[in-house]
């Protein structure tokens, strides 16, 4: 029974836009896949793109509750939402980004992904300079994914690549395998047979 003027969380919503799907996620080093939830084909390709990206240590959503993250068991190495204030004609406001992360060198990482004319707008640049100064605050970088950065055909590749990725064994376990089959110092052509 609710009471009024209570007003229940919207667990299927990401800042008011419903969730459209969900991207397996092995960059937060666990042993099965984390889930990245995402509201929009442009969303999807950013969340691909920092999966496959060889300098990206971990990503996540930068704009989900602690409720939203908690109920969908989602790992959050940075404490969720992950908020930005910005000023836009004499207001202050508080920005959301659509994800972040860090580099291999421990460094930030803000992303958002939007359309190229959104991304232009008055409102939309002054969050982009908010997040460009926390990002360089952090010795950082601020990415924006667009249609014309996150092209399909490249998308395409790496949905074809994600849907067949298995985990990727550890060192130790390749080193144990590859001595039963290549014993030290005993040369072996590595020269595919035809």
């Amino acid at each position: 029974m609710s009471e009024i003027g209570i007003r229940g969380i919207d667990l299927f919503k990401i800042a008011g836009q419903s969730i459209s799907g969900w991207i397996p996620s092995w960059k937060m080093g666990e042993k099965i896949p984390a889930r990245q939830p995402f509201c929009s084909l442009m969303e999807e390709r950013l969340l691909l793109y920092l999966e496959y990206h060889p300098q990206v240590a971990w990503y996540g959503r930068g704009d989900i509750s602690s409720t939203f993250a908690s109920t969908y068991k989602i790992t959050t190495p940075q404490p969720v939402p992950f908020s930005i204030n910005y000023l836009f004609e004499g207001h202050a406001h508080i920005y959301l980004p659509d994800a972040i992360g860090q580099f291999q060198d421990g460094s930030l990482l803000i992303a958002e992904a939007g359309m190229e004319q959104e991304q232009l707008r008055a409102r939309n640049q002054a969050k982009a300079e908010a997040a460009r100064k926390v990002a360089l605050a952090h010795s950082g970088v601020y990415w924006i994914g667009t249609e014309a950065t996150l092209l399909p055909r490249r998308h395409a590749n790496l949905v074809f690549l994600h849907a067949r990725r298995q985990p990727f064994p550890s060192f130790s376990e390749l080193a144990e395998a590859l001595q039963v089959v290549w014993p030290w110092s005993e040369a072996a052509c590595v020269k595919a047979r035809g």
